[in-house]
């Protein structure tokens, strides 16, 4: 599938005496070509079929799977989740397939299962509300991802520097945060900036001087330093992700962060301490077995978002010491908090450590 920021975390950065073999994955996760392969996964999982894997597991003393399960596998493993659909490739609805759950319980619950380990408190939820884990309870245990930290000499700048990803336009948000930029704008003429990193419909964009629409950047130093670096607020109104990947990446250099608070949000965003949360009327987890009409939903204006992006951002712009202290406060948390790669090693080796005890 290309292989996801938030793994190769764990590749780059392995517990102290811990080995990784993986065959490198080659291409972009959210390449097109990619994207056509996930189709084609789901029409699998879609006939009941959880997503799983199958390998050689000759030297190999202890497998780490991220996301798929091993239904042939006679080593011990632990296993990752993003939300408990992980095991059907992101479809809440096949997960309901009694075929799909029988599989995904019988293997979780075997004796070769060590750990299942959701990404975060969120993650763990959504797995107990959506399959019976009560034989296996005892192995569930949320392990935070992890990023490594970035420091960047950001330049001093007359105006208060905004930046966005987002994939896709509707779910990230990015009309409900070019709408809050219209209002920010007439409110702070000639003090702002924004750098718009996603698609934008064309009846959708902003013709004004201080918006940058960026294009692909495939320099990972280059990206840190247009994204994260020219940047002084990161702004996320997301109402589709199971974790917020960008909102870590932009923690790990020094961000205060403005995001809703859609399913883990609130784990990586302390109200108040490293930046703000806007409640959102819209939530995918809520709608997760039907999508469509979530898309219809995420597709309208929400003026109680815009309203919250105006009103934290407002407090961003006008108390620079505050920016700078929850700038700070996003970096802690990277460096030594929850999410930095030294307290996820310290409890990952344990885990695997635990792993390994025989059988």
């Amino acid at each position: 599938m290309g292989i996801h920021p938030q793994f190769q975390e764990i590749v780059d950065y392995p517990p102290k005496n811990v080995r990784y073999y993986y065959d490198k994955i080659k291409g972009d996760h959210n390449a097109p070509i990619t994207r056509k392969k996930r189709i084609l996964y789901q029409y699998i999982n879609k006939m009941g079929i959880p997503r799983m894997k199958f390998f050689n597991t000759k030297g190999i003393n202890l497998i780490h799977s991220t996301r798929g399960i091993l239904p042939l596998n006679k080593k011990p493993f632990v296993i990752d989740i993003e939300s408990g659909s992980a095991f059907t490739g992101l479809d809440w609805n096949y997960l309901k397939k009694p075929f799909a759950q029988k599989i995904i319980k019988g293997i979780l619950n075997s004796k070769y299962c060590k750990k299942i380990l959701p990404q975060s408190e969120s993650a763990k939820k959504s797995l107990i509300e959506n399959i019976d884990c009560s034989k296996f309870m005892h192995k569930i245990e949320t392990l935070y991802l992890a990023y490594h930290t970035t420091k960047l000499k950001r330049k001093d700048s007359d105006k208060v520097r905004i930046s966005f990803i987002g994939k896709t336009f509707y779910e990230k948000g990015g009309h409900d945060l070019l709408e809050a930029f219209k209002i920010l704008n007439k409110k702070y003429k000639n003090k702002l900036s924004l750098k718009y990193k996603g698609p934008v419909p064309e009846n959708k964009k902003l013709n004004l001087s201080n918006i940058e629409y960026l294009g692909n950047i495939p320099n990972k130093k280059k990206f840190y330093e247009e994204i994260f670096g020219d940047c002084d607020i990161y702004v996320q109104p997301t109402t589709i992700d199971s974790f917020g990947v960008s909102i870590l990446e932009a923690m790990s250099t020094g961000l205060p962060i403005v995001c809703t608070d859609d399913f883990t949000l609130p784990e990586l965003v302390k109200d108040g301490y490293n930046g703000f949360l806007v409640k959102s009327p819209v939530n995918w987890y809520k709608h997760r077995f039907d999508l469509g009409k979530y898309r219809k939903l995420a597709e309208k204006n929400h003026p109680q978002t815009i309203k919250g992006l105006v009103k934290k951002i407002s407090i961003l712009i006008e108390n620079k010491k505050l920016r700078k202290q929850m700038g700070r406060n996003s970096f802690k948390l990277v460096e030594s908090g929850r999410f930095s790669i030294k307290e996820r090693n310290k409890k990952l080796k344990r885990i695997y450590e635990e792993a390994l005890k025989i059988l």
